[in-house]
């Protein structure tokens, strides 16, 4: 039995020592990213040393270093078709299309099947040299199954109409489709053909075909109808669906340029103006629809559509907002501040950099802009709106609630959207002990909102802590338990709520649950230790305030979860 005991730890130790291993080199190479290959440390020592701490450079988000050291492994195995499709994604991920070109005809000339990405991507540099003919050969060769039987119609349509075959290049989107994503993502770029043919009552037919399945306005749908509107001397139109899409989300920003064209009556460029720039945007379609998927596949195809058409902003907020979502900040921020030269995305971009800017903890800039940004445009709230929220995070609460009260007073009536400015001003003023206005201003939220979750459970749970409309608060936290299952605070609170109201038992069922969804939480591990000691179980109990002593609770807990140790409750 001692053997495989000895076995089993000896590959835990090497694998942690391999771990720690990786990190001391990905630290190096973290500081020394611009160095030369030959400067990067332990680079072309082993292939397999080589693949694997690139292997833990991809998942630690460091793609730069990544393709170093998968390009190190690749000499001493030049044909590995593995090595190549990393190196060949990353490169492409990375903005570095060009630098990718060999390596995906190397892809190629190994592999009839696979390297599908590889292959369109060579179909798109032909596309981009107007190579029409040679693209068309090399699309006809890829299968249209997964994300293909989508990409492709698209790519191929705008490719016939290089080729001066719009009859074509309709037929191709005019397939019928049970699928209303499809039918919606076809008929757009139907419309935006037929517009760049000239065919200007088909486009309008396939472009409010499109808005009708989309049933909601759509950003990128109603700003390409509406250009299209304003391109064709129907500026009424345009701004009718300018208007539509503001009526739901007020607070965007997208239309301003759209508008002060219309004052002026200035044109707008048009929505395409080569068969290259239309396969850009199909390419920004494709990565828009499948952003919920991953992404790596977003980010891949956004950097395409810009490898395609290098001014196409929207495509660049896109794929900043993506490595966001990846956590990202830095090389989002480098994404942002260029968007952040084009007037009609200006503000959008430069909200984007002071919230990641506070993500990296340099929150004293963010709140710079955000304050050089209010001050610049008095009629709006949002720069404040963030600015509220930054200081909160930072529990700077008094400073929190000017900045909220601020911008209360630049929205001339409250909205439902405007909800979340309440609710966080709430919070703010709750963390004060100013609980008058803490109320007020969650009563105000529940009033835009009337079941919104999070609301229920904040103003429900506090309630519960000062001993305030109780059952009240109970219906309210079981609604928002309701609609929030798996939201372990939301629980915690229902547990909370069934310890005031003296049900015991349903209290260490709801809070046994709540540390189940959210273990890391010092509160709820609290709370479930103070029920363990109420029903007799107080060795667990005990457990329970050790644990969260060990979760950095807030200053303030701390002495009273200490007392408990001692003393019990």
């Amino acid at each position: 039995m001692v053997k495989p005991y000895r076995t089993v730890l000896d590959l835990a130790t090497r694998s942690l020592m391999l771990g720690v291993v990786f990190a001391i080199l990905l630290a190096a190479v973290s500081s020394r990213l611009n160095a030369k290959e030959e400067a990067l440390p332990g680079l072309g020592k082993t292939t397999s040393g080589n693949y694997l701490v690139g292997r833990h450079a991809q998942v630690l988000a460091k793609p730069e270093a990544a393709i170093v050291y998968y390009r190190s492994a690749l000499k001493k195995n030049p044909d590995n078709i593995r090595l190549l499709r990393r190196i060949f994604t990353l490169l492409v991920a990375e903005g570095r299309v060009a630098e990718a070109l060999p390596v995906a005809k190397r892809i190629d000339a190994q592999s009839e099947e696979n390297g599908n990405l590889a292959k369109m991507t060579l179909a798109l540099a032909d596309i981009k040299a107007r190579e029409f003919n040679q693209a068309d050969a090399r699309l006809a060769k890829l299968p249209e199954v997964n994300l293909n039987a989508f990409s492709l119609p698209l790519i191929k349509a705008w490719v016939r109409v290089g080729q001066n075959r719009t009859d074509e290049a309709l037929k191709i989107l005019s397939k019928k489709s049970s699928n209303q994503g499809v039918k919606a993502l076809f008929g757009v770029h139907r419309a935006l053909i037929a517009e760049f043919a000239g065919r200007n009552d088909v486009a309008e037919a396939a472009y409010k075909e499109a808005q009708k399945i989309n049933k909601q306005p759509n950003l990128r749908l109603t700003l390409l109808f509406g250009t299209f509107y304003e391109s064709t001397g129907q500026s009424e139109k345009a701004r009718a669906l300018y208007d539509g899409y503001k009526k739901i989300n007020s607070s965007s920003v997208m239309f301003d340029s759209a508008y002060e064209r219309l004052k002026t009556g200035k044109k707008p460029r048009p929505n395409v103006v080569s068969s290259v720039g239309g396969v850009g945007e199909a390419l920004f379609s494709l990565s828009s629809a499948i952003r919920r998927q991953g992404v790596m596949e977003t980010v891949i195809f956004a950097r395409l559509a810009i490898f395609l058409k290098p001014d196409f902003t929207i495509a660049r907020l896109l794929l900043a907002e993506t490595l966001d979502s990846d956590k990202r900040y830095e090389d989002a921020n480098r994404i942002y501040r260029a968007i952040a030269a084009d007037p009609a995305y200006a503000w959008t971009a430069r909200l984007r950099i002071a919230g990641n800017l506070d993500a990296i903890d340099k929150s004293e800039e963010a709140v710079r802009e955000l304050r050089t940004m209010s001050d610049e445009n008095v009629n709006r709230f949002d720069a404040l709106y963030r600015l509220g929220n930054i200081l909160r995070r930072r529990k700077k609460y008094k400073e929190a609630t000017a900045a909220y009260a601020e911008a209360k007073d630049r929205i001339p009536n409250l909205l439902t959207q405007h909800w979340t400015l309440l609710y966080f001003n709430g919070i703010a003023h709750e963390r004060l002990k100013q609980w008058p206005q803490a109320e007020a201003e969650f009563l105000k939220a529940l009033e835009l909102r009337p079941d919104q979750a999070l609301v229920l459970n904040y103003l429900g749970y506090s309630w519960v802590e000062q001993g305030q409309n109780v059952e009240k608060a109970r219906k309210m936290i079981e609604k928002a338990v309701k609609q929030r299952p798996r939201d372990g605070y939301i629980v915690d609170s229902l547990g909370w709520v069934l310890y005031r109201l003296g049900d015991l038992k349903g209290a260490v069922k709801q809070l046994e649950r709540a540390v189940e969804l959210k273990p890391e939480d010092p509160t709820i591990n609290d709370h479930l230790g103070d029920i363990y000691w109420k029903v007799g179980r107080r060795n667990e109990a005990r457990f329970q305030w050790e644990r969260s002593l060990t979760l950095d609770p807030e200053k303030d807990i701390i002495p009273k979860i200490k007392k408990k140790l001692e003393s019990g409750l």
